[in-house]
């Protein structure tokens, strides 16, 4: 999809839930070990619906629910963990006192909704992927990988 060591930015139109959820699956290709994925977006966006991609690619046969109410979802997907975490409810100053740490640099990979609460996680190994309503159905998705 990017191609190892070239991807700077992609810039992405879906017209479906469906096919934003396809996004996901793809994209899932890119990340490794380590790997952290901040997700932005309005409430609403498809923050989760592209996180539902991620998690099919890794073989989960469950379906990723949103984690709102439960902050962090783990996945297990072929010796690997999927944590799929949402600060949505939490607020800037308390991020850092659940320990969020231990998920964040476990060697995992990471989904991060509402990540603009984070302040401070500086890692080699971060993606930021920007969800913009652009119309009814339609979804402008920014995928940037930071080094």
């Amino acid at each position: 999809m990017w191609g190892t060591n070239t991807f700077k930015e992609k810039v992405f139109f879906t017209k479906t839930p469906q096919k934003t959820s396809d996004l996901g699956e793809k994209f899932a290709a890119e990340l490794k070990s380590g790997d952290i994925v901040f997700l932005k977006g309005d409430l609403g966006s498809g923050k989760t619906t592209f996180t539902q991609g991620v998690v099919k690619a890794f073989g989960n046969k469950g379906f990723a629910r949103s984690s709102s109410f439960m902050l962090v979802n783990e996945y297990n997907a072929d010796g690997i963990k999927l944590f799929h975490i949402d600060l949505y409810r939490l607020k800037l100053s308390s991020v850092w006192d659940i320990g969020i740490e231990e998920y964040l640099y476990s060697g995992n990979i990471s989904l991060i909704e509402w990540a603009d609460r984070l302040v401070g996680a500086e890692n080699d190994n971060r993606w930021n992927v920007e969800i913009e309503n652009t119309a009814d159905t339609e979804r402008k998705i920014k995928i940037e990988k930071k080094k």
